[in-house]
């Protein structure tokens, strides 16, 4: 007849399983950190390398921004320096260039349209873009530009998000269609004109508080126009035609929103939770509110 198990033998032992199991959750923990880790790596090296800066960008901007309920895409594309280029070499009429400033220029195309792109890249300047569906393209010569001003690039990009989120696309055709039918078509396009120019400052005013609102120091965006109007080479004043404010409107508007923010600092607003995904055929990050 066998004799009955040891008490301190049996607690000894539920000790010993207690402790394996700790190792075994902590080991399971170390794992599953280094698989996320790793999974980041891999996904990380999916993404060229101005798409990679456009995401850290984005991060920074979700917090203290409320980013909309809608998922935004971004594109990095060749430039209108390239679609200039493809118009001297007969390639498209003038005005019908818009598909050679849109053309990827992470593909190989192999019918001289690369040489088109490198120059493009080469030559070209700060430049983006806003499409009402919500698609905010950004040259890849912007990225060259602005260097190491990662905060530069926010400032650009937080503009056109502005755009996008004002649907300052629509309200542009609604102002023309409803408040400006009645016009001469000069004067209808001078008003249009204006209106374009107000919607450029509401945007540049929404860039300046997005910043504001995620921790970026300082007058930021007003360095960062001083510095894209001497980039690209622009010193004009404001015509009846400009689609943008001349050099000294949009440098004044600038600096009266900083002064506004200096005696009335921009409250954060609630953080967008946001995820990504990439597409490398399309050419899109897609930012995906949670």
């Amino acid at each position: 007849m066998s004799s009955a198990p040891n008490q301190n033998a049996i607690a000894a032992s539920m000790q010993m399983n207690r402790l394996m199991t700790r190792q075994l959750t902590a080991g399971l923990t170390v794992l599953a950190a280094a698989t996320g880790g790793l999974s980041w790596w891999v996904w990380s090296q999916r993404l060229p390398s101005e798409v990679q800066t456009i995401q850290s960008v984005l991060e920074r901007l979700s917090h203290g921004n409320n980013l909309g309920e809608k998922p935004i895409n971004f594109m990095v594309a060749s430039g209108s320096y390239t679609a200039q280029l493809a118009q001297q070499r007969g390639l498209c009429k003038p005005d019908q260039c818009d598909m050679f400033a849109q053309l990827n220029p992470y593909k190989h195309y192999g019918n001289g349209w690369d040489e088109l792109i490198r120059q493009g890249y080469a030559m070209g300047d700060i430049q983006g873009w806003t499409a009402s569906s919500g698609t905010v393209t950004i040259t890849r010569a912007t990225f060259r530009a602005y260097g190491a001003h990662t905060g530069y690039l926010a400032c650009t990009v937080a503009h056109e998000i502005a755009h996008y989120k004002r649907n300052h696309v629509f309200q542009q055709s609604y102002h023309d269609s409803h408040n400006l039918s009645a016009l001469a078509s000069e004067q209808r396009e001078v008003e249009n004109m204006k209106m374009s120019r107000q919607l450029e400052l509401e945007a540049d005013r929404d860039a300046a508080i997005m910043l504001a609102r995620s921790g970026y120091q300082g007058r930021i965006c007003l360095d960062e126009l001083e510095f894209m109007f001497r980039s690209v080479g622009d010193g004009s004043r404001t015509e009846d035609q400009s689609t943008h404010p001349g050099y000294e409107d949009r440098i004044a508007a600038m600096r009266a929103t900083y002064e506004e923010l200096e005696r009335h600092p921009a409250k954060p607003e609630r953080s967008s939770r946001i995820r990504f995904s990439y597409n490398p055929s399309d050419n899109l990050l897609t930012l995906m509110p949670r």
